[in-house]
């Protein structure tokens, strides 16, 4: 599963120009007990589960990507060794260049009501001794019932342009 997440990361962010989220034409995302809404340039691409985890795609027009994990049934892992599954699982996806390790950092975000715990990664891929800095953010959400957490990732000179879009998504994020 979490091999599916990197390359589908990888992907994006190596072949596609951003453009600004478009939050007048929002759409809404409604599924199986989980809802939020995303920009009108974004869409779903994937939702599947596969023995109590489900996993949502998200992408932009362009390289940035989201991803909300839901583990069911109880079932828990902290944010620091997703987080970790995550970065280890990038490098050994990439058909070639590398990924860093970058700083990770607990950060508090702007909207704090829906989220429990945020957590930064800012890194660097490297393909053709290019280097390209980028951000992961990684939020644990509030929620009743499942455990989730929604993953966001762009690329530093495209930040500016999604921000508004990831934070569209993890405010309005909801479970049934």
């Amino acid at each position: 599963m979490l091999k599916n997440i990197c390359v589908l990361v990888l992907a994006f962010v190596l072949f596609a120009c951003e453009e600004a989220a478009d939050l007048s034409n929002s759409q809404s995302y409604v599924k199986d007990g989980v809802s939020f809404k995303l920009p009108g340039n974004w869409k779903v691409v994937e939702d599947i589960t596969e023995e109590g985890f489900r996993y949502i795609s998200i992408e932009s027009s362009g390289d940035a990507v989201a991803g909300v994990s839901l583990f069911h049934n109880g079932v828990r892992i902290e944010l620091e060794d997703y987080i970790d599954l995550i970065i280890e699982n990038f490098n050994a996806e990439l058909p070639v260049g590398s990924r860093n390790r970058g700083e990770v950092f607990e950060f508090t975000p702007d909207y704090k009501e829906n989220v429990a715990k945020a957590i930064r990664n800012q890194f660097a891929i490297t393909l053709a001794s290019v280097e390209v800095p980028h951000t992961s953010d990684f939020y644990e959400m509030r929620t009743n019932s499942d455990f989730a957490i929604i993953f966001t990732q762009v690329s530093d000179e495209d930040k500016e342009l999604i921000q508004k879009g990831f934070d569209q998504i993890i405010n309005s994020f909801e479970i049934e």
